[in-house]
């Protein structure tokens, strides 16, 4: 991989980030920028430790911190054709570009939340890859969740309430996302959101809760032990026992107690009904 000269970068910086570039021609430019200091090589030993399958092209750091910088300057500056520019870096299957898509999104104004949501969702929908959609969630969320998280945590709500398997899926997703942000603390919210999850019969749907009740059982063990056997108490026991058994191994001692008694308690009801 050559070594990368800043002057040289900058000056084609400057003439691929001009403001009357097309996003086609955007895209090309910048598809060449990125071939010619991509490091192939490094994936032969390295991204055998990964479970995705969208390629890295592992970029040098100084030339993914000087495009990031630009990218958010144009999202404050130019939304509308920074947009462009996020559909265009979306549409290549790359992580690198993928992710300077959703830091595009990630940077836009308050005003454009409605545009924000839609893309996080369409693209959201369009793969299956949990890395991507991790870089896509923390990172295309940001300034929703940093000016008026209540919005983001309104528009996960209303995916989940769609009825939509899909929807749902892409929603527990997200929710995933957040909860690893060290920022975030209203596990509460989380908990009401996705209640209504454990009367869905869906394979997929119970296969992504069970992957989330997961993360949350390593989060916060003892709120979420306790959201359980409430949830076991409330709801058509099925799904409920299905994903507590398969998550009791990570809670702590005392919580795997809590939720055995739970479950022993609404077998014995069972019977008794």
């Amino acid at each position: 991989m050559p070594a990368i000269h800043l002057d040289r970068l900058e000056q084609q910086l400057n003439l691929i980030f001009n403001s009357d570039t097309s996003g086609v021609l955007f895209k090309e430019n910048f598809l060449s920028l990125i071939e010619a200091h991509s490091n192939l090589a490094y994936q032969a030993g390295h991204d055998l430790q990964r479970k995705s399958l969208t390629p890295k092209l592992h970029l040098p750091p100084i030339l993914m911190h000087r495009v990031q910088l630009r990218l958010v300057s144009l999202s404050n500056k130019n939304p509308e054709l920074a947009i462009d520019y996020a559909e265009q870096l979306w549409s290549i299957n790359t992580y690198e570009t993928k992710l300077f898509a959703a830091i595009i999104i990630g940077n836009l104004s308050e005003v454009l939340k409605n545009e924000v949501t839609q893309r996080l969702l369409k693209w959201g929908m369009e793969t299956t890859d949990y890395e991507v959609h991790q870089l896509l969630f923390i990172n295309g969320s940001k300034k929703i969740r940093q000016t008026n998280q209540n919005i983001w945590l309104e528009s996960l709500l209303s995916w989940i309430e769609s009825n939509d398997q899909d929807q749902i899926v892409i929603a527990i997703s997200a929710i995933r996302a957040l909860i690893h942000d060290p920022a975030f603390v209203n596990l509460p919210r989380i908990y009401k959101i996705i209640t209504p999850l454990f009367t869905n019969t869906n394979r997929k749907v119970n296969a992504a809760l069970q992957i989330l009740i997961n993360d949350l059982a390593e989060i916060n063990p003892n709120e979420t032990a306790h959201f359980l056997s409430g949830v076991l108490l409330r709801f058509p026991p099925k799904v409920t026992k299905q994903i507590i058994r398969k998550s009791l191994k990570l809670f702590p001692e005392k919580q795997q107690l809590f939720l055995r008694n739970s479950l022993l308690s609404v077998s014995e009801d069972d019977q008794d009904s």
